[in-house]
């Protein structure tokens, strides 16, 4: 790699479609609220679920944001990865039903960023399906 190559990946600048970050935003936060309806109905926590699941909006979308920004970029990508590797996740996860709802959360978010939208929606429908169905027996 010559320094024509370093000095592309760290000046890139990438042009986003508003109306795509916008629609992406959208559709995080209705998922996530969706996540967050079905883990208060059909969680079996034995804490207290609404204290925990009331940061399933802001992390979709917040993820959402991330993703938008660093997809684009190298340089930002692995920034993120320094920065990740430094901060660690410090909340307590007594059951891992809890872990299983902020992973689609999480998912959530990494779709809707990455302008995956069609696809996540699907994924994240079946999983709930999925939840709604196995409460069920």
């Amino acid at each position: 790699m010559n320094k024509t190559d370093l000095e592309f990946f760290l000046k890139q600048n990438i042009a986003l479609d508003i109306n795509n970050f916008l629609l992406s935003l959208v559709t995080a936060t209705i998922l996530s609220l969706l996540i967050q309806l079905f883990y208060l109905k059909y969680s079996s926590t034995l804490s207290n679920k609404f204290e925990f699941s009331k940061n399933f909006v802001v992390l979709g979308i917040t993820t959402t944001i991330v993703i938008t920004i660093v997809k684009s970029s190298l340089a930002l990508s692995l920034g993120l990865v320094g920065a990740l590797s430094i901060v660690r996740f410090r909340a307590a996860i007594k059951e891992p039903e809890e872990l299983v709802f902020l992973f689609l959360v999480i998912t959530t978010g990494l779709g809707c960023g990455a302008g995956q939208i069609k696809i996540t929606s699907i994924g994240i429908l079946f999983s709930l399906a999925a939840i709604f169905v196995y409460s069920q027996f």
